[in-house]
């Protein structure tokens, strides 16, 4: 076996260096798996989550109003989430959407007299379908992802 000449000061070195290492990645180790945590999650599908709305035998061809209250998982944060989603049967297709105006964020409502959703705050209107037909939203309002599981409505919580 060779001999290696290695003096006080460097092996002092070298051992102060591998020290410094190892508590570095003793550091360093947990907090990449802190911050890297919510894009693994993502990226394992866990990005939504299926939500019961309402029995398909509630709804009806024109919207109605139905509350739901679920966790939604953001990252490190997890927060009940209430919402209202107006739903109905539109032909063969189920179609649910917010109540939320994409104007300002008002809560709209459905009007049986006209066919129409209102939001009370500026005057914005929209058709059946939720798109939008007049005042300033300056789109329409939005979807859902909807399945039917057994004699459910299911919607997707994004």
């Amino acid at each position: 076996m060779a001999e290696v000449d290695l003096s006080r000061r460097q092996f002092l070195n070298t051992a102060i260096n591998a020290v410094g290492a190892v508590m570095t990645a003793i550091i360093a180790v947990p907090i990449a798996g802190y911050f890297m945590d919510p894009v693994l999650r993502q990226a394992s599908g866990a990005a939504g989550t299926w939500v019961k709305l309402a029995s398909l035998s509630e709804l009806g061809d024109s919207p109605k109003k139905f509350t739901i209250s679920a966790e939604k998982v953001e990252g490190f944060m997890k927060q009940k989430v209430a919402a209202d989603v107006y739903a109905f049967k539109d032909g063969d297709k189920n179609v649910a959407m917010s109540n939320t105006c994409q104007h300002l964020g008002c809560p709209v409502a459905f009007s049986d007299s006209d066919g129409k959703f209102h939001c009370p705050c500026h005057g914005g209107v929209y058709d059946k379908q939720g798109t939008n037909v007049g005042g300033p939203p300056p789109r329409p309002l939005s979807r859902y992802e909807t399945k039917i599981e057994g004699s459910d409505l299911m919607i997707m919580l994004t």
